[in-house]
């Protein structure tokens, strides 16, 4: 949308660029010929003519071009019928009649229905080349401007080609990612069952480790899935956000309540800092409280014991700022700068964690949804806001209320 917006204006400031150029070249073509060039025919073709010659531009057109009809009608008069004759003839006398009065000084006393057809055409073939000599410089410019719009268009063509190559490259390594993370447990379960159907366990005690294993590899395929159907309907031209006035604090307790016993089977510590009165914005409740989830679990997965976790939130002019900040460890550069797109995860985090890392995506994808913006904060950048300085990492949504 920002390109083609910039492409408007692009044209546009090019257009006037090109319609300034080409009035400046016509108006010194049109005053060249009507003070030098134009004297000099008329002296030559006709020479009882005394008159001035200094016309404007629009005079100047409408004299050649008067011109230009009657040296053809009286062309091609002779070869008609001699029934079409005599109107023709009315007619040029009329179209010269009609000229002399509106450029009197340019064609007073200008025989052309007189000249031989000799000099008719040498004058015709001048007088079309001086046409076409004022009409240059509007077909020079339409060109010059036509090829700019056409080079344009084709390096958004070439742009949209990358991005359809790079979408379908993310694509492909979604898809292996996909498969990656449902083979392993896929993996774990298929044997464990097939221990367990082969009588290969016999101990109560393995079977019931068997069967946790086995339940809990099938719920994190469904939490895979699940996660993968919510990223993919964020995308469908179909989807869109039932937007509605939320109470953005009372949202936020509801989400951090739900996941508290999730932070103390972590040994997390969790500082809630949210105000008492009620914080309006226009949200999908749904969709909000999944960003707000995924960046409670994100902080969850991704620390070690013992970390504290901070949700806050505050108005500022027309900004309101929601922080999810944790004091474990940072994140490095190298992952940092693609930490919101799919799959972006560490080997480290895939071995270990159990994220998906599509948590993260559909956050974001959600949060600009809304027409807000979703980053990362982390030191020595997290400094610039107090509220969570002694931090190491925090997760930032700005919410314009304007």
């Amino acid at each position: 949308m920002h390109r083609e917006e910039s492409l408007q204006w692009f044209l546009i400031k090019r257009f006037i660029y090109i319609l300034v150029l080409v009035t400046i070249v016509q108006s010194l073509i049109s005053m060249l010929i009507t003070r030098v060039i134009l004297p000099v025919i008329m002296q030559v073709y006709f020479p009882k003519f005394s008159g001035t010659t200094a016309v404007g531009r629009t005079e100047l057109l409408f004299f050649l071009g008067c011109v230009l009809l009657i040296l053809f009608f009286n062309a091609v008069h002779t070869l008609l019928p001699s029934g079409l004759q005599t109107p023709v003839q009315w007619m040029l006398g009329s179209l010269q009649t009609w000229m002399n009065k509106r450029v009197p000084d340019t064609a007073a006393g200008v025989a052309l229905q007189e000249m031989e057809q000799s000099e008719a055409a040498s004058l015709f073939l001048v007088f079309l080349t001086l046409m076409l000599f004022i009409l240059l410089p509007y077909v020079l410019g339409a060109f010059g401007y036509a090829k700019i719009v056409i080079r344009e268009f084709k390096e958004i063509q070439r742009g949209r080609e990358e991005q359809q190559r790079n979408f379908d490259r993310q694509r492909n390594l979604m898809l292996s990612d996909i498969a990656h993370d449902l083979r392993t447990p896929m993996t774990t379960v298929s044997g464990y069952a097939k221990a367990l159907a082969d009588g290969m366990v016999q101990e109560p005690e393995k079977q019931k480790e068997y069967l946790d294993a086995i339940q809990s590899k099938t719920v994190r395929m469904n939490e895979l899935i699940n996660l993968l159907f919510e990223y993919v309907k964020l995308d469908s031209d179909g989807f869109t956000l039932d937007l509605k006035p939320v109470d953005l604090c009372e949202l936020l307790r509801e989400n951090v309540a739900l996941l508290y016993s999730d932070m103390e089977s972590a040994g997390m510590t969790l500082d809630v800092k949210i105000p008492d009165e009620p914080m309006m914005v226009n949200a999908d409740t749904l969709q909000l409280s999944r960003v707000v989830t995924n960046l409670l679990t994100n902080a969850i997965r991704h620390n070690p014991y013992g970390t504290r976790i901070m949700i806050t939130t505050y108005h500022e002019f027309d900004k309101i700022y929601v922080f999810v900040a944790d004091s474990g460890v940072v994140i490095p550069d190298g992952e940092a700068d693609h930490l919101f797109e799919p799959f972006a995860r560490g080997d480290r985090s895939r071995g270990s964690s159990g994220g998906s890392g599509l948590g993260l995506s559909i956050a974001k994808k959600v949060v600009e949804m809304h027409g807000w913006k979703l980053s990362l904060l982390q030191q020595p950048g997290i400094q610039h806001y107090e509220v969570v300085a002694g931090y190491a990492k925090a997760f930032l949504i700005q919410i314009t209320t304007v």
